[in-house]
């Protein structure tokens, strides 16, 4: 049976019958080759760009020293590991003094990324790639103007002195401490014994910065999780970057949508291609039959043939998609996030896997179709096999689909919202199929002879005209999808560090210094964002309450209830924030006068809190209630004061409260600055340019990897669409061929084909649109946390397009034919 099919395999070779079911799967196995393989090297480099933020791959924090066992086995895996301890003291000269958080470190670091340090404030760093030398120290530069000293002066640290020998310009994890009441240090490790600061008792932070490749890091990272307790702590570089961890979260789910689009796309392709192998093998498994074979031998045949179409299309799909991922790597080099990580045979195995099972799960159901055909069709061309039910066919696509998507992104909430849209995009499929027909009735009475006739060829073969309008409208909502994520994606993106954003924040304010700070900003053109006053108060009870009776232990675990907070008051909802639930102040009197508050609706739902609940405060001593009125969502990204914990105005009156404020400074004004300190030397300075370079570059290159993503799936779709079209290409062609045969004119098959192109492209790109925004406005909701709203321009030019692709490409195939006598094409099918 194998030696008859290789036989068989090669006759249709010759006769071109099997090209297209090849073409098919080629470009099918070469889409997810391609999107695997440039999906899983962005979105390494991704990984590896944010741990730049966090000085590491990973971080483990632990309240006491880890055990050297650990640490040794890390060395052991290959990994480099940094010590470090942190904890707060005061810094000294002569009469002035400073609270400080240390970091002593023993040894490289960062790991990943760099730490800038220069020799006076607010000027260009040079950047570092060790720990500062025994002796010496790096501060942060509000610490000069507070001690009033410079660089190359000691200070006394504990027992000891130690000589500032730079200040800190950027350093990885300081866009999360940008706030801290305590700004940083860095000294060698070697220092904190001499200096006797560290007594037991003193409460330390003990971190290893851990970095290395995958294949021996990540083994270690799972080690290390079970053998933690709750109070240690691991940390990746997307969880320590919070300016990026949202941009990052969403640029991931879109390249796992990629790759999952490449499915689709691979299933819309072979399916299509195998109906048509299936419908050209008809009348040869009829005389087959008639010769004496039986169903399970014709069965065997075909299936065989199945699978040296599977092995042979998937290599060369394999091979051309990881040519074309090389080329386009290479040659995107600059574009893309750098640096850019090697080629991981996962999504390659993955891909070509992938493409022999969406074969068999979308061409089986058409081949075993073949071996039911009856034998009397050798005689009666209008018999068909029982065809297998319609529901059958769709759940098993769909069954192989889901295993593929899941398989490719990990991902059940992405592969539960496809899977929607599916069974939605298959009723719409039976509703458009109503539509033609009626349609067809309709311009039977109307519409011109050649209209008639195009419609007729649609109504004629329902199920190849079904089958077509799947295939096309499923390629357009994959196109639509992607082109409106990513528009949504860049808008927030751009949105997050808009031109002119603040870079600079001035905390520690006081109540006599607001006046003059707002006359001396005014006067050199400095627009602020407004300014807020502070109040520092803790959380110490809910609803009458302690939190050890209100709260799980996981909750009170909770970073905020284990600090001092920012509390503030405001008048208006802050622009970085929206109320997602209840009202702003009510603008009447509190009952029982307890202050409304508002708060950020993560750190409620982490403490499962309602609106109404009654929080308590300890601030400075003296307690305070807060009753909740409404929730906000906070864009902690946004380089703008934020707070968990808003009172209505008036409530924080009688708490001493200091002030802050944000504001852009170009570089060639930083003299303003140093006007703002001889004034107020009191006030804390904080420079974010660096941080904002950082973000913005990193910013920069998702944005460029998103887009290039969003070009390749779309030409992947196209291809898909070509390939759709030159499967249905034979059909016109005999068509069009039987009426030249029968005296039609050229006017008259042009316009019936052109008919019948344009309502495919115009049912195509309906149900692309219909489909497309249903698709985005469930991703929109469930899983990018975006808005949902309507595109209404896209119903319009969607159709559009379609019509036009469709059509004009169709055309272009078919036209020569008007040229050829009608015997010379009827001979060669």
């Amino acid at each position: 049976m194998l030696r008859m099919a290789m036989r068989t395999f090669r006759r249709d070779w010759k006769a071109g019958e099997v090209k297209v079911l090849l073409f098919a799967l080629m470009i099918a196995v070469m889409a997810m080759v391609a999107i695997g393989s440039i999906t899983d090297r962005v979105h390494r480099a991704m990984g590896e760009q944010s741990s730049e933020f966090l000085g590491a791959d990973y971080t483990f924090e632990s309240p006491r020293p880890v055990e050297q066992t650990w640490i040794e086995r890390g060395l052991e895996n290959g990994l480099e590991i940094t010590r470090s301890q942190s904890f707060a003291t005061v810094l000294s000269k002569g009469d002035n003094f400073q609270l400080v958080s240390v970091r002593a470190l023993a040894g490289k670091y960062p790991l990943k990324g760099t730490i800038e340090i220069a020799d006076k404030p607010f000027s260009q760093g040079v950047v570092q790639q060790s720990q500062p030398e025994k002796g010496t120290i790096w501060v942060e530069p509000r610490i000069l103007g507070v001690l009033g000293i410079e660089v190359g002066d000691t200070i006394d640290f504990g027992a000891i002195q130690l000589t500032v020998d730079g200040v800190i310009v950027a350093a990885p994890g300081q866009a999360s401490e940008v706030f801290n009441v305590a700004p940083k240090v860095l000294i060698n490790e070697s220092d904190v014994a001499p200096a006797n600061i560290v007594q037991a008792g003193s409460r330390i932070e003990h971190m290893l910065f851990i970095a290395g490749q995958p294949e021996q890091r990540e083994p270690y990272i799972q080690w290390l999780k079970e053998q933690k307790n709750p109070s240690q702590e691991i940390t990746g570089g997307k969880e320590g970057t919070p300016a990026l961890k949202a941009a990052i979260e969403r640029a991931e789910i879109f390249l796992r949508l990629a790759s999952l689009i490449s499915v689709v796309l691979a299933g819309v392709a072979i399916a299509v291609g195998a109906s048509r192998y299936s419908h050209r093998h008809f009348d040869y498994s009829a005389i087959y039959r008639c010769l004496g074979m039986q169903i399970r031998q014709v069965h065997k045949l075909y299936l065989w043939q199945l699978l040296m179409i599977g092995l042979i299309g998937s290599v060369a799909g394999l091979l051309l998609g990881l040519g074309l991922q090389a080329v386009v790597i290479n040659q995107f080099a600059d574009y893309l996030p750098k640096p850019m990580v090697g080629l991981s045979l996962a999504p390659v195995i993955t891909g070509a896997l992938s493409g022999l099972v969406v074969l068999l799960g979308f061409a089986l159901p058409a081949f075993l179709q073949i071996a039911k055909v009856p034998p009397l069709r050798v005689l009666r061309k209008e018999l068909l096999p029982r065809a297998m039910s319609s529901w059958v066919i769709y759940l098993l696509s769909i069954g192989v689909m889901a295993i593929l998507m899941w398989w490719q992104s990990h991902s059940l909430q992405l592969v539960g919202i496809l899977l929607v849209v599916a069974v939605i995009t298959y009723l719409l499929i039976r509703l458009i199929a109503w539509f033609i027909f009626r349609i067809g009735i309709w311009l039977g009475k109307r519409g011109s002879a050649p209209v008639r006739f195009g419609v007729g060829q649609l109504k004629q073969y329902p199920a190849f005209t079904i089958s077509q309008i799947s295939a096309f409208g499923l390629a357009f909502i994959i196109m639509l999808s992607t082109v409106l994520i990513r528009s949504e994606l860049l808008s927030e993106w751009q949105s997050q560090l808009p031109e002119g954003a603040p870079n600079h924040f001035l905390i520690n304010v006081q109540e006599d210094e607001v006046e003059p700070l707002e006359n001396l900003l005014s006067q050199n053109n400095v627009q602020t964002e407004g300014i807020y006053p502070m109040v520092r108060g803790r959380v110490v009870g809910l609803n009458d309450m302690t939190l050890e009776e209100a709260l799980n232990e996981e909750q009170q675990r909770t970073g905020a209830l284990r600090r001092e907070l920012n509390l503030t008051w405001m008048a208006d909802v802050p622009s970085a924030n929206k109320v997602t639930k209840g009202e702003w102040w009510s603008q009447q009197d509190v009952q029982d006068d307890i202050a409304e508050i508002s708060m950020g609706e993560e750190l409620a739902n982490r403490l499962s809190l309602e609106l109404g609940d009654v929080i308590q405060f300890s601030i400075g001593g003296l307690e305070l209630e807060g009753k909740i009125t409404n929730f906000r969502s906070i864009q902690w990204d946004s380089f703008q004061p934020n707070f968990f914990i808003i009172f209505e105005p008036g409530a924080l009156d009688d708490f001493p409260a200091s002030y802050i404020t944000s504001f852009h400074l170009p570089l060639e004004d930083k003299n303003v600055l140093n006007q703002i300190l001889k004034q107020m030397p009191t006030v804390t300075i904080i420079e974010l340019d660096a941080i904002m370079e950082q973000v913005q570059s990193i910013l920069d290159q998702v944005t460029l990897a998103v887009e290039f993503i969003m070009l390749f799936v779309l030409l992947a779709g196209v291809a898909v669409l070509y390939a759709v079209l030159q499967v249905s290409r034979e059909e016109r062609v005999l068509s069009a061929t039987l009426l030249k045969a029968l005296g039609a004119r050229k006017r008259f098959i042009r316009s019936s084909i052109l008919a019948e192109l344009v309502l495919l492209g115009l049912f195509s790109g309906i149900l692309g649109v219909i489909g497309g925004e249903i698709l985005v406005s469930i991703l929109y909701w469930r899983a990018l946390d975006i808005d949902i709203v309507l595109h209404p321009w896209f119903w319009l030019w969607v159709p559009m397009v379609s019509v036009l692709f469709i059509g004009v490409t169709g055309w272009l195939g078919l036209r020569h034919l008007l040229n050829q006598p009608a015997h010379q094409v009827l001979r060669e099918y």
